[in-house]
């Protein structure tokens, strides 16, 4: 069968570092970043800016499927310095970009600070309001309502709010020594990547806002509707 053909947005960062190698004989992977992208395990690399248009539109021109990674991840990001113009801006360029080049799907990198306001005691779901308490937040937020909005005219979008990620071989020293990571907000990296593959592959699915949590026994998202949805099967927690 064919492989479908990914680009990955900010593809040189801590996300996308995993994900490019997890990928390498899943995909035809085209990589983009300001940044120079040191290994790229073989990958088209391309340098983009997400806040130029057609930049972007190069970027995705032949192109099925867009894994929208770059932003500002700091939840303490000055807005009109770098969330507006990079988290915004930027962000419905990829959306953009990628519907006038005739992709068929965007899988936006949201967070758990789009529903972070919520007491602790409460496992969100992806059905209640959003409840962002920070502005890095609020850009999320926008990321999923434009993803929204793109669905409607034919471009399919799932964003995946992103738990805190343990790096794997964390995750697997826990679970040797019989102890669990602190906090139940995170996610493991193979259970990200499991994620993301997921929501690439799956098929039907015009809209969706999907949990990025492993199995944890009471975790600050619920992920009852990705297990619905794209079949989600967290390995940890």
């Amino acid at each position: 069968m064919e492989r479908k053909r990914v680009l990955i947005t900010g593809a040189a960062g801590f996300i996308g570092g995993f994900l490019r190698q997890a990928f390498a004989d899943r995909y035809v992977v085209r990589l983009t970043d300001i940044a120079q992208i040191d290994d790229p395990r073989g990958h088209e690399v391309m340098q983009a800016d997400i806040r130029d248009l057609d930049q972007m539109r190069r970027a995705c021109e032949g192109m099925e499927v867009v894994v929208h990674l770059a932003a500002d991840p700091a939840p303490n990001a000055d807005f009109c310095d770098s969330l507006l113009p990079l988290n915004i801006v930027g962000t419905y360029n990829v959306f953009s970009a990628a519907k006038e080049q005739g992709c068929q799907r965007v899988v936006f990198a949201s967070s758990i600070h789009a529903v972070l306001g919520y007491p602790r005691e409460i496992s969100a779901r992806s059905d209640m309001p959003v409840n962002p308490p920070n502005f890095y937040g609020v850009t999320k937020c926008f990321g999923e309502a434009l993803g929204r909005c793109f669905a409607h005219q034919g471009l399919s979008s799932l964003a995946i709010r992103i738990g805190a990620i343990r790096r794997q071989e964390d995750v697997d020293r826990h679970r040797k020594d019989s102890e669990r990571p602190q906090g139940e907000g995170w996610i493991s990296q193979r259970d990200l990547v499991q994620l993301f593959q997921r929501c690439i592959d799956v098929e039907g699915v015009d809209f969706a806002i999907v949990h990025g949590q492993s199995g944890q026994h009471k975790p600050q998202l619920d992920i009852s509707h990705t297990r619905a949805v794209v079949g989600y099967k967290p390995q940890d927690g």
